[in-house]
């Protein structure tokens, strides 16, 4: 049988794209909102930093807990908080009491809620489609959530004009739901049988102990962390970017336009990092991406034309996926049976901690001085892990990890 003869794979992939799809309309209709609301950039960036936060406050707890849980009833349960959540904003707007607090909330909420899904969904396709077919079901589910984020965003410009972005979140919250039944009805077990260890703290210590002693991991963790830095700036302030730096309308599709932009780049990427791999080791890779995205960042700044901005943002795409092989060189690296709990750390620190940074500080200096200078400064922490990367290329196991990725 194969992969896609599998009924219950095919319902975790429907599953995973609907979900996906739903969270890329909020994706540019939740900051439009914010906007809309406060028209402050201070505010819409901090609504993007709240997506991210909290894979620093639940992380290490959800990745050790991952394997010690039924993982279905997770992933059901979560999805259904999440559909709660986002349909209480279009309640809230239809009776004229929507404020910033609750979107806040929400996006916190969906967010907090979803590091336990991905804890869980983590072991979960694994266990579904065994050790054979996961090189293929993991394609098949992030090629497809790769196409979503680049077509969704123009959609949710096209909604916002039928809809408003309030109403448009309500798509997003049937998907959840619709996520949620289709998990339900997957009938062969995602949980292994393995008894859980005793401790907990000794499996989050044993992680953080590993990234410490490793000095390879540390260096990619670190030079992710400037790109995320630079990457939550960027990303906190594309809406603000697009209302402020060329005028769009609030209801206007180019909104959606920079989102799926900035997707289309990142399939790019994915596209020709086997490519690059090839050619090149990964501290090289690394540091060139570092050093190409401080020029697209000038690129976005001196932009004097709405098409130069779209390119930008999809160069931007570009880089900053490529940055990311450093993924790759940590599961290389790690030791099978650390992997979830090395993984998350490597999230907390770019999504729990560097991404929140950047957005937060974007939007403060935005408001006091221009979108244009706050991404100025978003270039800072990228030259300086670009500095650190090319002073660590050809450096020992370099070579080694190169012939790794082919």
């Amino acid at each position: 049988m194969t992969l896609w003869q599998d009924r219950e794979f095919r319902r975790f992939w429907l599953a995973r794209a609907i979900s996906n799809a739903g969270s890329a309309l909020s994706g540019v209709a939740l900051p439009v909102l914010m906007y809309s609301l406060t028209g402050s950039a201070a505010h819409t960036a901090a609504l993007a930093a709240l997506t991210a936060a909290p894979y620093l406050v639940f992380g290490l707890v959800a990745g050790a807990l991952a394997d010690r849980v039924h993982r279905r009833a997770v992933m059901v349960v979560t999805d259904l908080v999440s559909a709660g959540l986002l349909a209480s904003v279009p309640v809230a707007s239809a009776f004229g009491a929507l404020t910033p607090v609750h979107l806040m909330l929400v996006a916190g909420g969906v967010a907090s809620v979803g590091v336990w899904f991905d804890a869980a969904a983590f072991g979960a396709l694994p266990a579904l489609v065994g050790s054979e077919n996961l090189v293929r079901a993991n394609s098949a589910v992030w090629s497809t959530a790769t196409a979503v984020h680049i077509a969704a965003p123009s959609v949710a410009g096209v909604l916002f004009a039928v809809h408003g972005p309030a109403g448009t979140l309500a798509l997003d919250a049937v998907s959840f739901a619709v996520s949620a039944a289709l998990v339900r009805t997957i009938l062969r077990p995602m949980t292994t049988s393995r008894p859980p260890r005793a401790v907990l703290g000794a499996d989050i210590r044993e992680g953080l102990e590993f990234l410490w002693r490793e000095p390879t991991v540390r260096l990619f963790l670190g030079l992710g962390l400037g790109q995320a830095v630079a990457g939550g700036a960027v990303s906190g302030l594309l809406v603000v970017y697009a209302f402020r730096g060329f005028g769009v309308p609030q209801d206007d599709p180019r909104v959606g336009v920079l989102f799926s932009a900035l997707a289309a780049g990142s399939f790019a990427a994915t596209a020709l990092m086997p490519a690059i791999s090839d050619a090149c080791e990964p501290r090289r890779v690394a540091a060139t991406g570092l050093t190409a995205g401080v020029g697209v960042l000038g690129l976005l700044v001196g932009a004097p034309a709405w098409w130069l901005a779209v390119l930008g943002v999809a160069l931007w795409g570009l880089t900053s996926t490529v940055v990311v092989n450093g993924i790759t060189v940590r599961q290389l690296i790690t030791p099978d049976h650390l992997q979830g709990r090395v993984g998350l750390v490597g999230r907390m620190m770019t999504f729990g901690i560097g991404q929140p940074a950047g957005a937060l500080a974007g939007g403060v200096l935005a408001d006091a001085l221009s979108v244009r200078s706050a991404l100025v400064t978003a270039a800072l922490p990228l030259a300086v892990a670009a500095v650190i990367g090319w002073s660590q290329v050809g450096s020992e196991s370099g070579g080694e990890l190169g012939h790794g990725l082919k």
